[in-house]
């Protein structure tokens, strides 16, 4: 693992660029959002202590957000093949990675819900 640090209003990772990392902020605190028709959509922020780009480590592929600094910002770096070795050597690391994942998804089906009229999100 690399650690890296960001300046204010840089942007780490680009919606539909490839990726095959994930980054855990150290410190600082980063945005994510969306570009739709050449206005950015917002989706929320992720602060010291938790990960972003982690669909990547299960999966490498496009970026599904950009995700930009918001202040300067240390992540560690890890990469889908540096993930693998440590969840063979680890498994309580690929729990926790799980676990994030799972409440990554439940807030989304939670923003479906309340976009589709109360329907139960992705489950509706």
């Amino acid at each position: 693992m690399e650690k890296v640090t960001f300046a204010p209003g840089s942007v780490i990772v680009q919606e539909g660029e490839n990726g095959d990392s994930a980054y855990f902020i150290v410190s600082g605190a980063v945005e994510v959002f969306l570009e739709r028709n050449g206005a950015e959509r917002r989706l929320g922020e992720i602060k010291a202590g938790e990960v972003f780009g982690e669909m990547c480590l299960i999966d490498p592929g496009p970026r599904s957000a950009t995700v930009r600094a918001t202040e300067e910002t240390s992540c560690f770096v890890t990469t889908y093949d540096e993930f693998m070795a440590l969840i063979q050597e680890s498994p309580d690391v690929a729990i926790e990675f799980m676990r994030t994942l799972v409440r990554r998804l439940r807030e989304l089906n939670e923003r479906f819900a309340e976009i589709d009229g109360g329907k139960k999100g992705l489950r509706g």
